[in-house]
């Protein structure tokens, strides 16, 4: 059985722009689901607590009635749920998307140097900017990790003047440990702007190695963190940035007065307190992730690489065609899935896959093993081993 939706999806959607079309639009503004799965958004599933959920209910009228704080106030909510210091290092953004459109207007000039494959706003953008960019590809043969000395010394042979590094990266999953990071920062002093993009780091493990508290000691440094994603409601745009405090000064006068809405503002009044009920969600994201990526390993189609994030990267045997897998697992089992190959540095073998509870990624394994024996590449392993959803 493909338990397929009633209605195809529309895969036209695809290719539109180098991001994948929102689950809104493929579900016609969510009036006919159909079924659809999300396997394309990295999310945490567990959080926040109903309870959470119930009051902000209970209030949202008042959050749409009336204009919500000051950017300031908000960074003081923003720090004490998330562990930072100083809130006078945070600046709170309409989702990490608009702190990167402002970085990449005010702030990276020039060129700017990226590991590739990465977060298509670092790369389409600065281009469409006139910022010259220079890139390195995170290799197959070292399961996607590049060494810090390896990217200093790319980044010094470039004479880029700015550095980006996602950190776990979207989409491989590979991940820098604190000290090499910070072994990146005080090699390169030289440069205008080094960004750390956090915004999956808190599905790295039980302690992740960020360098949130670290960064504004160097007048050169930004970390990026997307709330949206760690909280479960990326529909809501929440996302910051951390830099030292003249940085954040800068960026502030350029910000709109009231750039992060009032819902946002009561969510993160709401949650500000909840670091049990959060840890105890990124831990089963994170048991979310390892057992998509053991059930990945069934699948000798693919190659599965070390994660460090809420999502697994893999990469589909050449002679496959990797865009016709992905359409055929939406439109036959509803399965929403990130298929890398309008990402510079990849192709349409690979996908990013985000995790979900065992059920849907139970769902999702059949769809493939289904799909990939229809299209005449029978996995003789485990092809006859589909389980009940």
């Amino acid at each position: 059985m493909s338990n397929a939706p009633n209605t195809p999806f529309d895969t036209s959607l695809f290719g539109k722009t180098t991001h994948n079309p929102s689950f809104a639009s493929l579900t016609k503004q969510f009036s006919e689901i159909n079924g659809l799965r999300d396997y394309c958004i990295p999310v945490n599933p567990y959080f926040p607590p109903q309870q959470v959920m119930d009051k902000l209910q209970e209030r949202i009228a008042y959050a749409l009635k009336y204009y919500p704080g000051s950017n300031e106030s908000i960074a003081e909510n923003i720090a004490q749920f998330s562990g930072v210091h100083n809130p006078k290092t945070i600046i709170a953004g309409n989702g990490s998307t608009e702190i990167i459109s402002w970085l990449n207007s005010l702030f990276i000039q020039e060129s700017l140097f990226v590991p590739v494959p990465s977060f298509g706003r670092w790369i389409e953008e600065p281009q469409g900017l006139g910022v010259e960019l220079h890139t390195y590809r995170y290799e197959d043969a070292n399961n996607q990790y590049a060494a810090p000395e390896t990217l200093i010394a790319e980044v010094k042979k470039s004479g880029a003047r700015n550095l980006v590094i996602c950190n776990p990266n979207n989409p491989t999953g590979s991940i820098l440990s604190r000290d090499e990071i910070l072994q990146i920062l005080a090699a390169l002093p030289e440069l205008d702007n080094i960004v750390i993009d956090e915004s999956f780091i808190d599905f790295s493990g039980e302690e992740p190695p960020s360098i949130k508290n670290d960064v504004a000691s160097y007048p050169n440094a930004w970390v990026l963190k997307s709330l949206g994603k760690n909280v479960g409601l990326h529909g809501l745009r929440m996302g910051f940035a951390i830099s030292n405090e003249n940085n954040i000064a800068k960026l502030r006068t350029h910000l709109p007065y009231w750039n992060v809405n009032g819902i946002t503002e009561m969510l993160l009044h709401l949650i500000k307190d909840e670091h049990q009920a959060y840890h105890e969600s990124r831990l089963k994201t994170i048991a979310d992730a390892i057992y998509l990526s053991e059930r990945f390993e069934e699948l000798p189609e693919f190659t599965v690489y070390p994660t460090h994030s809420n999502f697994i990267f893999v990469k589909l045997r050449d002679d496959i065609n990797g865009t016709e897998l992905r359409d055929r697992v939406l439109q036959q089992h509803g399965c929403f899935i990130r298929n890398c190959g309008n990402k510079l540095g990849s192709s349409e073998q690979y996908f990013r896959i985000a995790a979900r509870p065992a059920d849907d990624v139970n769902h999702l394994i059949n769809a493939f093993k289904i799909e990939l024996h229809a299209l005449g590449k029978p996995n003789n392993t485990t092809s006859n081993l589909l389980i009940a959803d």
